[in-house]
């Protein structure tokens, strides 16, 4: 029984790789109903399994568990920067806490088609015009 599931999954991931690299060219909207079907189950699949590798390379474990582990891992992370700066850099902390939390919380059937790129991990917004820090300062002697 085990092996019919993961044979039919497969299959559905597969089929909706194949339709993907043909279908490229037509509008989410006007494809048919089946197809987006298909780009649905792939989805799925791949946001629960392994697969998502497949439309993220940096999530191996599956695409919902890997986004959950950047952001716990953001959340230690951020803690221990504003610890060790003692609550004198804000921003850095903010743009920590942007990355493992801002992105692509799912892979969703428009990934599966390659009409859009999953981000799990995405950069850290540009810091603002005019703030405080510039660059390099040696401590005084």
């Amino acid at each position: 029984m085990r092996s019919a599931t993961g044979m039919v999954v497969a299959a559905a991931v597969a089929a909706s790789m194949a339709r993907g690299a043909t279908a490229a060219s037509v509008p989410w909207e006007e494809r048919p109903t089946a197809a987006r079907v298909w780009y649905t189950v792939g989805a799925v699949v791949a946001n629960l399994t392994p697969l998502s590798a497949l439309y993220a390379p940096r999530c191996l474990p599956g695409y919902i568990l890997c986004k959950l582990s950047f952001a716990g891992v953001s959340v230690l992370a951020a803690v221990d920067q504003l610890a060790f700066s003692g609550g004198a850099n804000l921003d850095q902390t903010r743009a920590i806490l942007h990355r493992g939390f801002a992105g692509d919380w799912v892979i969703t059937p428009r990934h599966v088609a390659r009409e859009a790129t999953p981000e799990p991990l995405p950069e850290p917004p540009p810091p603002a015009a005019g703030g405080e820090h510039r660059g390099f300062e040696p401590p005084p002697i």
